[in-house]
């Protein structure tokens, strides 16, 4: 059972994090077709900060599942 549940946790993970991606992507597209000059650069990087943030927030929200499904040293 242990197995099936982190298998689901590692797949929610990914998923998450390649929507993050996506929104990205998508969020850089919008920013170069709407703004122009020095701002650009400051916007491209806030998203870029922002897309950062949520990937971590993600891995370690998953890594703390997963940390509380381990075995414990010593039991088989």
């Amino acid at each position: 059972m242990k197995q099936k549940l982190k298998a689901f946790i590692i797949t929610i993970m990914a998923m998450l994090i390649s929507l993050i991606a996506l929104y990205a992507f998508r969020r850089v597209s919008h920013v170069i077709e709407t703004t122009r000059g020095p701002d650009l650069a400051w916007h491209c990087f806030a998203v870029w900060i922002k897309c950062i943030i949520l990937t971590q927030t993600v891995l370690v929200l998953g890594g703390l599942f997963l940390f509380m499904l381990r075995k414990p040293k010593g039991t088989t």
